[in-house]
């Protein structure tokens, strides 16, 4: 798969979360859906990068 398809994924995705801090869980869902159809990995990858990001904080 291209990069830049992988990339414009992990971008919605990152917007999709902006929307939902915002509570347009709406626009979120429309993002997350273009995503999955440019790469259906990405948001989990997303996901599991803020996982690790809060287990890591909490840990320190």
């Amino acid at each position: 798969m291209p990069e830049d398809k992988h990339s414009k994924a992990l971008d919605l995705t990152d917007a999709a979360l902006e929307k939902i801090v915002a509570g347009d869980e709406k626009a979120a869902d429309r993002l997350i859906e273009q995503a999955k159809k440019l790469d259906p990995s990405a948001p989990g990858e997303v996901l599991r990068d803020l996982d690790e990001d809060a287990s890591n904080s909490k840990s320190q």
